[in-house]
């Protein structure tokens, strides 16, 4: 392999149950595409991490991925969640190269407004909002090619 780029998905599971479906297939049709020319894609869900007890907290194993991770992208829709923010909160202190976080086109709570106003006064954070899932493939396939 020429190139590994790997990517750690953040969102609530349950609202973005779809979405998150949505984005791996189309990582992993990308990738299809990819791997001729050398570039390997691997992507972090945490629906396919090792579910098994831990004597741990669950979430302490999914963090340490994160600082490894090429590309973070989180999903937002009208809240989010602690352990999302969790997560955002430790790719921002890990220096991850790329922090995309993608909104959805819905009104958002307090704490969600209160995020957009705090990565607007961060360069390192890339923000998008989508309106329909097929908004959503194309900025993601984007996203990675550009990062080749």
């Amino acid at each position: 392999m020429k190139k590994r780029i790997k990517i750690f998905l953040a969102s609530s599971i349950n609202e973005f149950k779809d979405e998150r479906n949505q984005i791996g297939n189309c990582i992993r049709k990308l990738q299809d595409r990819l791997i001729d020319d050398g570039i390997r894609i691997n992507l972090f869900e945490c629906e396919f991490f090792d579910n098994t007890v831990s004597i741990k907290r669950k979430q302490e194993e999914y963090n340490k991925e994160i600082p490894t991770s090429d590309i973070f992208i989180m999903l937002v829709g009208e809240k989010i969640g602690q352990y999302t923010l969790e997560e955002f909160n430790i790719a921002k202190i890990s220096q991850v190269k790329l922090i995309q976080v993608i909104f959805k086109d819905v009104k958002h709570n307090k704490d969600v407004e209160k995020l957009i106003q705090d990565i607007n006064k961060d360069d390192n954070i890339k923000m998008y909002t989508y309106k329909t899932k097929e908004d959503l493939n194309l900025f993601i396939e984007k996203m990675i090619l550009e990062q080749e």
